[in-house]
């Protein structure tokens, strides 16, 4: 009997750890959906990238994020709706729960195919990398690849950018209208720099040595050409026949961009 109880006694035990052990299971993937939804940095609802595109995106901007902290992300849709931009991406930032960090910190390019508009707003700490200077000097470097629709392009340089931006920031100089961030000039655009001005040196080098060659020397003035005390001029004047002024009408543009506190927005 003793063995009978001492026999069913073990089998309940393994029962119940089996069981804690499939509870636990089932928590931990339960969980894994979640946090996988929370890093989706790229959204393209408005399919302006293929499946591959979308997916390079995505990862580069998670590495970023995950370097920086700061949540970046991309979001296209065909049509947000009324109202400005900036407002409808605030109210999607928190309702998917975007960002990074205590402070939910993030930056957003937000894409409207409808009116051609473009939207970019800082979320937390990300504001003080991201001031109205960086957010509209952003979009202006962005936004022929737009107008071109070359979006993968520009997606990429939003990656791009906002990574210098954050670096910028972490090194305790962000860009501002006092400090403006300057486009490194590309390596071929210096190659062809220092072929010029190779070429240039040189042709001053042969006009010098070509110089040295002639002896005769021109002079300046036609007096120098005259004897001493043979010529006086008594009388000089100057006679002006007539004179053109040209002028230039100035067109004054209106500007697409326009700021508040935490985002830019405007037309591609």
């Amino acid at each position: 009997m003793k063995n009978i109880l001492h026999k069913s006694f073990g089998q309940w035990i393994l029962k119940l750890c089996m069981l804690l052990l499939c509870c636990l299971t089932i928590l931990t993937l339960s969980m894994a959906p979640v946090h996988a939804q929370e890093q989706a940095f790229v959204t393209d609802n408005a399919n302006l990238l293929d499946v591959e595109e979308e997916n390079t995106l995505n990862k580069t901007c998670k590495e970023l994020s995950q370097k920086h902290n700061v949540a970046i992300c991309i979001i296209t849709t065909s049509d947000y709706g009324s109202g400005d931009i900036k407002d409808w991406q605030r109210q999607y930032y928190q309702s998917h729960h975007l960002g990074m960090g205590e402070e939910n910190s993030g930056i957003m390019l937000a894409i409207s195919m409808a009116g051609r508009d473009w939207g970019i707003v800082g979320f937390g700490n990300a504001q003080k990398a991201f001031t109205t200077y960086g957010r509209e000097r952003i979009g202006e470097l962005i936004v022929e690849h737009l107008s071109d629709g070359d979006y993968y392009e520009a997606f990429s340089q939003y990656a791009s950018l906002a990574d210098e931006f954050l670096v910028a920031a972490e090194e305790g100089e962000p860009y501002t209208s006092d400090h403006k961030y300057q486009e490194s000039v590309p390596i071929p655009f210096i190659v062809l720099g220092s072929f010029l001005l190779s070429m240039i040196i040189s042709l001053i080098i042969v006009l010098s040595w070509k110089k040295s060659m002639n002896t005769r020397i021109m002079q300046d003035s036609a007096s120098e050409y005259l004897k001493k005390d043979s010529f006086s001029l008594s009388n000089r004047s100057d006679i002006y026949l007539y004179h053109t002024v040209n002028r230039t009408r100035r067109v004054k543009r209106e500007s697409s961009t326009h700021s508040d506190s935490s985002g830019s927005s405007g037309k591609f």
